[in-house]
């Protein structure tokens, strides 16, 4: 007589709803600990920053510059790299760029990375920018690309 055949079928059954019960779980434990890891990565580039969303301004008599970023660290008791589109706005023009210190006690900006200059009659582009004597003053140096309409 063959084997399978002696095997009570309630015992087969058993066997393979175990089996595939521990596989479910398995699989379950698998891509829970998977979504776990994606979260643990989301919040440490949060962690790197020691600002999110950070809100600026230099205050002069003529007018008012507000600076925006998405990240930025503390490199000083009153300097502060900003990162990732920052942005410079004031009622007469708009300064892009990625990589900007920030003085909060001098209000000063300085700026080593590809930046864009927008007024309404002028565009530039250069390789840097350097805000200074409270935002009167901007200096654009490295290659630069000046276009007026």
């Amino acid at each position: 007589m063959n084997f399978l055949f002696s095997l009570n079928r309630s015992y087969i059954l058993l066997i393979s709803i175990t089996i595939t019960f521990g596989f479910l779980i398995f699989l379950f434990f698998k891509f829970l600990s998977l979504e776990f890891k994606v979260l643990e990565q989301e919040n440490s580039l949060v962690l790197k920053a020691d600002i999110t969303d950070p809100k600026f301004s230099i205050n002069n008599s003529n007018q008012k510059i507000l600076i925006t970023a998405k990240e930025g660290n503390f490199i000083g008791k009153n300097k502060i790299l900003l990162k990732k589109n920052v942005l410079f706005e004031s009622n007469n023009f708009i300064i892009e760029s990625d990589n900007v210190i920030f003085d909060r006690k001098e209000q000063t900006a300085k700026s080593d990375t590809k930046s864009t200059f927008k007024s309404k009659k002028t565009k530039i582009s250069s390789e840097g920018f350097d805000i200074y004597d409270n935002g009167n003053k901007i200096k654009f140096y490295g290659n630069s690309i000046v276009i007026l309409k």
